[in-house]
């Protein structure tokens, strides 16, 4: 056996529970930005790798719901008037800009229902409501409500077979 073979037998002990860490913690890690409202997750859900956006609402997670990969759920919200963002538009009018009311603090709540599989890539923007064992497909965007016990999918979601 040679010198090198034997160094990487005596530390697999060590590398492997490493390694075993690692992967849960990227398993479990998601991010939270914004300041406007709450994230409300069961404790069952699985939240890998996904970026939660509270500045205009709360997030309300069911049990037993999964993320894939890279996904996005998006309360915040620009304001827009005459096609641009409102500080824009104000600014062009010498109207005083007040940057607070361009993003608004609430009223974009998302609800996802229990026993949801929401598929890697997905974007979910406020607000929506998702109901239960429903499954999103990879890549899609929800904008609308998708009732209970349905697949969704495409650009913007649209339900493909409902009554699972």
């Amino acid at each position: 056996m040679s010198i090198s073979r034997s160094i990487k037998m005596g530390l697999r002990p060590l590398i492997i529970p490493i390694l075993r860490i690692l992967k849960y913690y990227s398993l479990q890690t998601y991010y939270v930005e914004g300041d406007g409202g709450s994230l409300y997750s069961h404790e069952t859900a699985r939240l890998s790798n996904t970026v939660f956006n509270i500045e205009s609402g709360n997030i309300f997670i069911g049990e037993n719901t999964i993320f894939g990969y890279n996904s996005m759920v998006l309360t915040g919200t620009h304001q827009y008037k005459a096609a641009k963002r409102l500080s824009v538009h104000m600014a062009e009018k010498k109207e005083k800009v007040n940057l607070g009311s361009e993003v608004p603090r609430s009223g974009q709540d998302i609800k996802i229902g229990k026993n949801c599989w929401i598929a890697s890539g997905v974007i979910i923007i406020g607000k929506v409501q998702i109901g239960d064992s429903v499954i999103i497909a990879s890549g899609s965007v929800v904008s609308k409500d998708i009732p209970s016990n349905t697949i969704a999918g495409g650009v913007p979601a649209k339900p493909i077979r409902a009554n699972l």
